[in-house]
């Protein structure tokens, strides 16, 4: 509720806003923006249906005073869109965690505040912002490492409704942030993969108002569990697959194993490109 009217509009692009001392980081913002966007609007598939701005603070404190999220949180869509001048210190991240939020606001913008609180899960939320964001948000956390976590239960349980006083986060499954957020992008990663015809209509169906459960069910013929259950058990079975590779790569006896060599790739949810060990 604190007013944002002391921040001045950047040259570069005017709908950025910069609190004195934040400047710095808004003016890389500004000039990241007009892409960011259409980032999101290609991913998300339609144009946003309001104004894009964007607040940027002069540090953490300030931005946590405004926000009311913690001071180490780099951006946050709270009725408006707020970047940390913390971003200062790692502005490498400035690109991803302003597509981030801007996947947060398009989204928001369509659907209206109390629905995309009350009706999609915060994983949803999360995931979908981690894969248009590129991984804004889980950088810490590799896909590799995620995906073992998930094999060994250390996971989201995923749910197919939200909640607007009781918002669930990383914490409510016992997982650091950037794991949950690495997590919840790769099953929405995993059932875009699915079917991208069916995904887009997902979308539009949330973005039209339906419920998620049922536009979920309709789109992935199955539900948030079910899907959950085949997206865990790929996960278990690719880190199974790298624990025998590297047991044998590790062994005294591989320079004379006869096994033809196999290649794993990285990224837990390109299931396609994982062979066999035989």
């Amino acid at each position: 509720m604190k007013s944002t009217a002391d921040f001045m509009p950047m040259e570069a692009d005017r709908r950025v806003f910069a609190e004195a001392g934040g400047e710095d980081v808004a003016a890389v913002a500004a000039q990241l923006l007009p892409e960011a966007v259409a980032t999101v609007e290609k991913q998300q598939g339609r144009p946003f249906p309001k104004p894009v701005e964007v607040y940027v603070t002069r540090d953490e404190e300030s931005f946590a005073a405004f926000t009311g999220v913690a001071k180490q949180v780099r951006g946050a869509v709270i009725l408006k869109l707020f970047l940390s001048g913390g971003l200062r210190k790692e502005p490498e991240r400035i690109r991803r965690i302003l597509v981030h939020e801007l996947s947060h606001m398009h989204l928001w913008q369509y659907v209206g505040l109390y629905p995309y609180n009350a009706n999609l899960p915060s994983w949803f939320q999360e995931g979908l912002a981690v894969l248009v964001s590129g991984g804004g948000g889980a950088e810490r956390v590799s896909e590799d490492a995620a995906a073992a976590a998930i094999a060994a239960g250390k996971a989201v349980t995923p749910e197919s409704t939200g909640s607007f006083f009781f918002k669930k986060s990383g914490a409510s499954y016992g997982l650091e942030p950037h794991m949950f957020y690495r997590q919840s992008g790769m099953f929405v990663s995993y059932l875009k993969s699915l079917d991208e015809e069916r995904f887009a209509a997902f979308m539009s169906d949330l973005e039209g108002g339906r419920t998620f459960e049922d536009a979920f069910n309709d789109a992935f013929r199955g539900s948030v569990g079910e899907l959950w259950q085949v997206f865990a058990a790929r996960c278990k079975t690719a880190a199974d697959l790298r624990h025998r590779i590297f047991r044998r790569t590790q062994s005294p006896q591989k320079a004379s194993s006869p096994e033809t060599p196999v290649r794993v790739t990285s990224a837990a949810f390109k299931w396609e490109r994982y062979v066999t060990a035989k």
